[in-house]
């Protein structure tokens, strides 16, 4: 199986066209399965949107909620940084002459102000329902089948906090500390679908909000904030209701390692791996200490492989019964642990080669084996950092530099758009049309490439709408 279909380095060469002519041709080609793409997507999403209930005036509506919604979708998909770049950019009259040859239905330019303002009044509930329906459709028709890795779907779980301010501009925010030296942060818990390929797909997300109202309908301040266990755990019930029965191993770091976790992935019949840093659970990591000595002396559930140019060798150490004290009394869970030590050389830049080693620990819900621990570890486990990278990506990259709002129902409305956007974005540059530009340019370098080939006096409309007469299909490179 490949691993990380994105290319380390990119070709170090010039110009690849010789005339105008060849350039023309290539962004044109580009633009064309480009847009092959995008109609596998956005007619699904141009209806499910039309169901969102609008709250606008009938009377002062110039633009259909169907197109703010999907221009807020391209906003993200683009790589535009805040409305006031959008408002500049994404109102080229060439990018939208493109677009309305394959989607008549965007019939006006809409401005990102009015698209802020309506995300003000909409159930932010609502656009995560269209992510979670596109994301069905796809495992329904088996897009997705390459993701799978021991028969489940690797879904891993991250906190982000977005940006943060000295001003209290929502209740809801999470706060730290006091008068002056306040801070007020926007904290979300992402879902994402991972692979051993390199390839992480959006799927839900929770923000941690402070708002706890009492009986009688008033805030109480005095409550404890809202945390990311929480948050989690609401965020896993939704994906349960949206997924009840796909396969799921849950993938997570070290502050995910704990009794309440487990339990909830076992109540929704889920498989975990969740990485078990040193001194977390110390009876946990006595037991398997004590049971790794014992097997070392008969050579017993130890594995050594080579993996990425990786000398490792794993140890595992199962059904180790953890029991625990609550409210209800004494619990017992049966946890596997496995460990796994890895050396390998790097060159420096002076040239000589230096020998590094790291260890890994990890927290299982299944029984591990010579079988399995590969697959475990290596495609399942290590790929929670597909998810960090990605959320590092959005915040310092591309997507959530600056504040799009300072509402918070807008906020939240903003951040599913911009997840339907990376979807929509993800699926066009991982398909067999584009990846071709992807190998010579990268994944940011072909984004740019097709916006200055939309926007840019490249394309013949003609072409385009003949183009169209194809059938358009999604077909990934994973």
């Amino acid at each position: 199986m490949r691993e990380h279909l994105r290319p380390k380095t990119l070709p170090n060469r010039m110009s690849p066209w010789a005339t105008d002519d060849e350039e023309r041709e290539d962004r044109r080609a580009a633009v064309e399965t480009h847009l092959a793409v995008l109609r596998t997507q956005l007619p699904d999403l141009l209806c499910r949107f039309a169901r969102i209930p609008d709250p606008r005036r009938p009377g002062s509506v110039r633009h259909q909620i169907t197109v703010l919604l999907v221009y807020g979708v391209l906003l993200f998909a683009f790589a535009m940084e805040s409305r006031r770049q959008a408002n500049r950019e994404l109102s080229r009259p060439g990018l939208w002459a493109a677009l309305r040859v394959a989607f008549p239905e965007l019939d006006s330019v809409p401005h990102a102000d009015t698209l802020a303002r309506l995300l003000e009044k909409i159930e932010p509930g609502d656009i995560e329902a269209v992510l979670m329906a596109r994301m069905r459709a796809l495992l329904r028709r088996q897009k997705l089948q390459a993701l799978l890795v021991e028969r489940e779907y690797v879904v891993a779980v991250d906190g982000e906090k977005l940006w943060q301010r000295t001003q209290a501009f929502a209740p809801e925010a999470q706060h730290r500390g006091e008068n002056d030296e306040a801070r007020y942060a926007v904290y979300v818990v992402k879902a994402a679908l991972c692979c051993p390929e390199g390839v992480t797909l959006p799927l839900a997300a929770e923000f941690c909000e402070n708002v706890q109202v009492g009986k009688d309908g008033k805030v109480d301040e005095e409550q404890k904030q809202d945390c990311e266990y929480r948050a989690t755990e609401r965020l896993c019930a939704r994906l349960k209701a949206a997924f009840p029965r796909l396969p799921i191993l849950f993938v997570a770091d070290g502050l995910y390692a704990c009794v309440p976790i487990a339990e909830m992935c076992r109540r929704n019949h889920w498989d975990f791996m969740v990485v078990l840093k040193e001194g977390k659970m110390p009876a946990l990591w006595r037991e398997a200490n004590a049971l790794h000595t014992l097997d070392a002396k008969w050579n017993k559930n130890t594995l050594r492989h080579t993996w990425r140019k990786r000398e490792q060798t794993f140890w595992w150490a199962n059904d180790i019964e953890h029991e625990v004290w609550n409210s209800k009394g004494r619990r017992r869970f049966v946890f596997h642990v496995v460990v796994c030590e890895e050396r390998w050389r790097e060159r420096r830049a002076d040239g000589t080669e230096e020998e590094k080693t790291a260890r890994h620990a990890w927290v299982s819900g299944k029984r591990l084996d010579a079988k399995n621990v590969h697959k475990r570890c290596n495609l399942a486990a290590r790929h929670r950092w597909d998810i960090e990278e990605e959320i590092s990506a959005e915040k310092h990259q591309e997507h959530m530099t600056h504040a799009f709002s300072l509402t918070w129902q807008a906020i939240k409305n903003w951040y599913y758009l911009m997840l339907i956007g990376t979807l929509i974005q993800t699926l066009a540059l991982y398909s067999v049309h584009l990846w071709r530009w992807v190998l010579e340019r990268g994944v940011r370098g072909t984004k740019q490439f097709l916006w200055e080939s939309y926007t840019g006096a490249w394309l013949d409309l003609g072409r385009l709408r003949r183009s169209l007469e194809r059938p358009a299909q999604l077909r990934l490179v994973v």
